[in-house]
C-alpha cells in the first residue's frame, strides 16, 4: 500500500513536470505582439505663412492743431466726438506769459493761416480753428496748459479708418502690396475684421531701447479696412497678421509623426496589413499643430503618430487610429 502511494505521487510529479514544460515551450515559441502605435492620415489643407505685430487705428486723412508757445485753454468751442467743419472755431486760448509784440505777431499769422481773425485774436486770446472736416478726436479741457509742439486738437476723417504698423526689418521682404491682413482690437479678441495691406515704407527706420537693448530696424506699413461691418476705435492698439504666403492644398502631419536621422527627417508609413515603411521627408512650413510636408508623403497615407517608440523600416505594427 505504502509503495503503490509513492509511485502514484512520482506519477503525478513527472506528469506536473511533463505540463510545466510544455507551458514553458509554448510560451517560447509563440511570436511576439505586434507593437501598438497610434496612426493619424496625412492631411490636405490650405497653409498660411504670416507676420504677427502690433498696429495703431488711424484715420486716412488727419489733422493736428498746435499753439506757437505755451498757452492755457479759455474756452472750449466743440467737444470729443463731435462733427465739425473746416475754419470752425474750436478752442480759444491766451498766453500769459508772451510780449505784445509776439502776440501781435502771433494774431497776424494765425489771421494769414484761416486760424482767426483779428478782431477774434484780440478777445484776450487766440481763437484756433478746425483746418479740415472731421471728428474732434482729441481735445484738451479749459485751464489746461498747452505746450509747442504738443497736439492740441486732432481732428480725423474716420469714414475712412487704415492700420498703421511697423513690421521688423527681418520679415520686410516678405511683404508686397495687396496681401490680406486679420486686425484684432488688443481689447476684444473676438472682433477680428479684413485688411489689405496698401502702402510700404521704401526705407527701415531704427528704433532704440530705453533700457539699453540692442537697437532694431522697422518697416512702416499702412493696412486699409476693408471689412464694411468694422467698428473700430481710432487710436486703439490692434494685433495685426499678415498673410506673406498661401499653399493651396498642402501636405501636413502631426509634430510627433517626425523622426530624426542625422539631418534627414522621415516618417513611418503604415500600410494596410500592418507594415510600417521608413519614408525621408522635406518639411515646409512649421504649423500651430503640425508641419507642411513638401515631398515624401501623400494626403491620405496613414502615418504613425510617435517618435518615441522604437520601430524598425518593415515591422509589423497594430495601427491605432483612435476611433
Amino acid at each position: 500500500m505504502c509503495m503503490r502511494d509513492r509511485r502514484y505521487r512520482w506519477v503525478l510529479v513527472l506528469t506536473a513536470c511533463v505540463l510545466i514544460g510544455m507551458l514553458i515551450v509554448s510560451a517560447l515559441s509563440r511570436p511576439d505582439l505586434p507593437e501598438t502605435v497610434p496612426v493619424t492620415q496625412a492631411a490636405k489643407e490650405d497653409v498660411y505663412n504670416t507676420v504677427s505685430v502690433k498696429g495703431t487705428v488711424r484715420a486716412k486723412r488727419e489733422s493736428q492743431e498746435f499753439v506757437y508757445a505755451p498757452a492755457r485753454v479759455e474756452t472750449c468751442y466743440v467737444s470729443l466726438g463731435e462733427t465739425v467743419e473746416a475754419g470752425q472755431p474750436l478752442i480759444q486760448v491766451y498766453y500769459p506769459e508772451v510780449s505784445e509784440e509776439v502776440q501781435q505777431a502771433a494774431n497776424a499769422f494765425f489771421e494769414e493761416t484761416a486760424n482767426a481773425s483779428p478782431e477774434q485774436a484780440a478777445q484776450n486770446g487766440t481763437i484756433v480753428r478746425a483746418s479740415m472736416d472731421g471728428t474732434v478726436a482729441q481735445l484738451p479741457e479749459e485751464g489746461d496748459l498747452l505746450l509747442p509742439g504738443v497736439t492740441a486738437v486732432r481732428i480725423g476723417d474716420f469714414s475712412d479708418l487704415s492700420v498703421e504698423a511697423k513690421v521688423p526689418e527681418l520679415y520686410a521682404t516678405d511683404l508686397e502690396v495687396g496681401q490680406r491682413a486679420n486686425i484684432t482690437p488688443v481689447a476684444d479678441s473676438g472682433n477680428t475684421v479684413s485688411a489689405s495691406l496698401t502702402e510700404i515704407a521704401p526705407y527701415a527706420v531704427q528704433t532704440f531701447s530705453i533700457t539699453g537693448g540692442n537697437q532694431s530696424a522697422v518697416v512702416r506699413c499702412s493696412l486699409q479696412i476693408t471689412d464694411a461691418d468694422a467698428e473700430l476705435m481710432p487710436g486703439t492698439t490692434v494685433d495685426v497678421k499678415l498673410f506673406t504666403d498661401t499653399i493651396e492644398n498642402a501636405v501636413t502631419v502631426p509634430y510627433t509623426a517626425i523622426r530624426q536621422d542625422g539631418t534627414q527627417q522621415y516618417v513611418f508609413v503604415c500600410e494596410p496589413d500592418g507594415i510600417i515603411h521608413r519614408k525621408d521627408i522635406e518639411t515646409g512650413y512649421q504649423l500651430s499643430q503640425g508641419v507642411q510636408v513638401t515631398s515624401g508623403v501623400s494626403a491620405g497615407e496613414w502615418i504613425v503618430c510617435d517618435n518615441q517608440t522604437p520601430l524598425q523600416d518593415g515591422e509589423k505594427v497594430y495601427p491605432d487610429a483612435g476611433q
